[in-house]
């Protein structure tokens, strides 16, 4: 349920963010701005329900097998987790008002420089975060053999070349 969990609020997040890529140049109509609304619900509601199923495994894990909360992958993806929920917070606070200001119009004619900036980063930001523990997920090979400052030392290299990429293309 955990990874399956992930795995759709990943592509949720990216059918959100090629959505959003799709009509950065094109006229957001109340309907494009309910479907970002509904798939960002859907998103929300997955990053709920991934907090408590991965919470419910470090229970599990303090209860009966101990000795699995050495694996330092469990704290690098609640790491990278707690980043998904903060930037999560910034996509409903932030992009999807903005998004529903731009209705009638389109994103690049609403939104600043600054703004697209924001915009770019948040959803690099995404998409690397809600891919990053499902990848560590069936990695087992990572399982108490790498440090969790590793696997954020890797995630931030990531997250920039991916920033990097998303600036080119923007």
């Amino acid at each position: 349920m955990h990874l399956a969990r992930l795995a759709i609020g990943l592509g949720c997040v990216w059918m959100l963010d090629v959505f959003i890529l799709k009509y950065i140049k094109k006229e957001i109509t109340k309907e494009k701005y309910q479907a970002i609304e509904f798939l960002s619900k859907f998103v929300l509601t997955g990053l709920g329900v991934l907090w408590v199923s991965g919470l419910l495994f470090i229970i599990h894990y303090y209860l009966y097998t101990p000795e699995n909360l050495m694996n330092q992958k469990i704290w690098g993806k609640l790491f990278i987790v707690l980043i998904l929920t903060v930037n999560g917070y910034f996509v409903h606070k932030l992009i999807i008002p903005k998004i529903k200001n731009s209705i009638g119009s389109t994103l690049l004619n609403t939104l600043t420089v600054y703004e697209i900036m924001i915009v770019t980063a948040v959803g690099t930001i995404s998409f690397v975060s809600w891919l990053f523990p499902i990848v560590l997920g069936v990695a087992k090979t990572l399982n108490f053999t790498v440090s969790a400052i590793d696997i954020i030392a890797f995630y931030f290299v990531f997250l920039v070349v991916a920033a990097i990429i998303a600036n080119i293309m923007a």
